[in-house]
């Protein structure tokens, strides 16, 4: 394969304690693809010059000619970008650890993807990201816009909806669950298929192919012991066998929701509280300048995988290698219950023509239903966001599967606006 130069690469987020991971996957990748400059981003000086002092450790000690620069002005950040990433989290982890913590008291997972959480992140970030577009369409007008932010899935259909760029959403849990399906059947991951449909973080596997052989049936048959594989989805096999289907990861929360509330409210920490506590480990060892790689310690903040996932993107976008990929991009006519114009997850087509989905049909009756819901959910989300209007967001809440009733979302549309007032203007318009 011919090796492919890009210019500029800008990361949304540079701060983040994922950024050695990313920077990683371009050492790790170097022979196919070399990047003059990678541009970080962030609004935290202190984090940035950690984590950026770090990533330029990582390069000088592979010996890459790529520069990475520290940037604190974002239009000069983007400027001349081919790809600008996106991995920012507005209201730093303590608003995620609102955001688990305010549901639980009315009896609804926090989550931040799913659930009510999910909600407020995507009310706090989708006007920050808005405003990232207008500065690539003035500055990166061609550049890709790479969405990593969660909840991904809503981010990217906000762009998509609301901007004329060229997008793109990305997540790890197709890669990770390609990964466990290699394991399970002693293959390498690109003898694996998946017909992988929804959207992000709702899920499911339709069908599983190994080498273009259909092996649904062999999975369900030995659910028992493919549990047990570590990157395998953990679901009681008689409720696989019921929907016919494999849910994914985060849709324990939707089948297991009292349980899920129950061990959230026994832990003690909330998952923001425990990745708070692993991320000051981690920029601990950044700060340390004998630290030249990334450490292991970053598998304990999640993430595996996410710089292959991106390389992986960026190379086939670049080198029209026309793969399929499990992205998340617009629907046009690849699901028939949803609406053409919202984000769907599901495997496309990755071409130096763009992203194109595989048409996927319906889905099987026994999901459909909460698949509706969902997406109904998610754009509802996308509306309040942009609108500001309370009642759309009252709206957004009720619809969440998560949400018991109009009292419940009443509360925590009052509660969780007014615990994020600051990071929720379009909400509090004076």
């Amino acid at each position: 394969m011919s090796r492919t130069d890009i210019e500029k690469i800008t990361v949304i987020g540079g701060g983040s304690s994922y950024t050695p991971e990313l920077i990683d996957g371009f050492i790790q990748h170097e022979k196919d693809l070399k990047v003059g400059e990678i541009a970080l981003f962030d609004i935290d000086e202190e984090r940035l010059n950690i984590v950026g002092g770090m990533a330029q450790r990582q390069v000088r000690y592979a010996e890459l000619d790529t520069k990475v620069t520290l940037n604190f002005d974002r239009p000069r950040a983007i400027e001349g970008a081919k790809f600008v990433l996106s991995s920012m989290r507005v209201g730093y982890m303590a608003a995620r650890i609102l955001d688990e913590k305010i549901p639980l008291k009315y009896g609804v997972i926090g989550q931040e993807t799913t659930g009510p959480g999910g909600t407020l992140k995507a009310w706090r970030t989708i006007p920050v990201s808005l405003d990232i577009a207008k500065d690539m369409e003035k500055y990166a007008p061609d550049a890709w816009y790479i969405n990593f932010t969660n909840p991904s899935g809503i981010m990217t259909e906000a762009l998509l909806k609301h901007t004329n760029l060229k997008v793109v959403g990305l997540c790890n849990n197709p890669i990770n669950t390609i990964a466990g399906m290699a394991e399970a059947f002693h293959v390498e991951p690109k003898d694996v298929f998946l017909e992988w449909m929804g959207m992000n973080h709702v899920n499911w596997v339709r069908k599983v192919y190994i080498k273009g052989q259909d092996v649904t049936s062999i999975l369900f048959d030995r659910l028992e012991e493919m549990m047990k594989i570590k990157e395998m989805p953990k679901f009681d096999p008689e409720l696989i066998r019921t929907l016919g289907v494999l849910p994914t990861y985060y849709l324990q929360y939707y089948y297991y929701h009292p349980d899920r509330v129950r061990e959230e409210k026994e832990a003690g920490k909330t998952r923001g509280e425990v990745v708070l506590e692993v991320e000051k480990d981690l920029l601990k060892m950044y700060a340390d300048p004998k630290v030249l790689v990334k450490p292991p310690e970053l598998m304990l903040r999640g993430g595996a995988r996410y710089s292959e996932a991106a390389v992986n993107l960026i190379l086939s976008l670049m080198l029209d290698r026309r793969d399929v990929q499990i992205v998340v991009a617009r629907n046009g006519s690849c699901i028939a219950d949803f609406p053409e114009d919202v984000s769907v997850e599901v495997p496309c087509v990755v071409g130096a023509h763009g992203v194109t989905p595989l048409s996927m049909g319906h889905f099987p009756e026994s999901i459909r239903a909460l698949a509706i819901q969902a997406k109904a959910w998610e754009s509802a989300v996308v509306k309040a966001a942009v609108s500001g209007s309370r009642r759309d967001a009252v709206l957004a809440m009720l619809q969440n599967p998560l949400v018991p009733d109009y009292p419940t979302a009443v509360k925590l549309v009052d509660e969780m606006l007014e615990a994020h007032k600051d990071y929720l203007p379009q909400f509090f318009k004076k």
